[in-house]
């Protein structure tokens, strides 16, 4: 496939990656450890309410999550391999796996993006605690500080190919495109 396109889609948990995607990106092959993790909590009967986890689920959820990290590598290097245009959704917590798939990916001929959606920590909070899968606090705090500490990393190393969106409200397609202005992405 020529011009294949590979975006990261970055940011805390409860940013609105997963919504921004489905909306806009639902053409590309979708990588993000959540949906194969949380396939596996369900199936294991854990269920998705992490929060409410004793030391013991907790424990097994851990391994779960290892689980679900080398089926997600599965995927990412399957779609790799078959070309396909690729959306990754994570947290961008640690820059150097992002670069370094980033380099990858490009090595295979991908051309590159980031969009990072920004949004206050309160409203991540929010969020997450009303969604299905909820987790302590504390692990959005974390997750908000560790994208967001990455955002002059990222917008140095991809340039005119990193989009930095605030998301605290509804964010549509239309909006996305005049803010690319229609630069190679969709």
């Amino acid at each position: 496939m020529k011009n294949k396109i590979a975006v990261f889609v970055c940011g805390s948990g409860g940013a609105g990656k997963s919504t921004f995607i489905k909306n806009n990106l639902n053409t590309f092959a979708h990588i993000d450890v959540d949906i194969a993790y949380e396939k596996l909590l369900i199936e294991s009967g854990l269920g998705l309410k992490i929060i409410d986890f004793d030391e013991e689920k907790t424990k097994y959820s851990y391994s779960l999550f290892e689980k679900a990290k080398i089926q997600n590598d599965d995927l990412f290097y399957n779609s790799v391999s078959n070309s396909k245009n690729i959306v990754i959704d994570g947290i961008g917590r640690d820059s150097n796996i992002i670069l370094n798939q980033r380099k990858y990916l490009e090595n295979f001929g991908y051309n590159t993006f980031m969009i990072m959606l920004y949004v206050d920590l309160s409203v991540c909070i929010d969020r997450v605690k009303s969604r299905e899968r909820v987790y302590k606090q504390n692990i959005t705090e974390d997750s908000w500080y560790l994208a967001y500490n990455n955002i002059g990393t990222y917008k140095k190393e991809f340039g005119d190919r990193f989009t930095l969106i605030y998301n605290n409200n509804k964010f549509e397609l239309d909006d996305f495109i005049k803010l690319k202005d229609n630069k190679n992405l969709i």
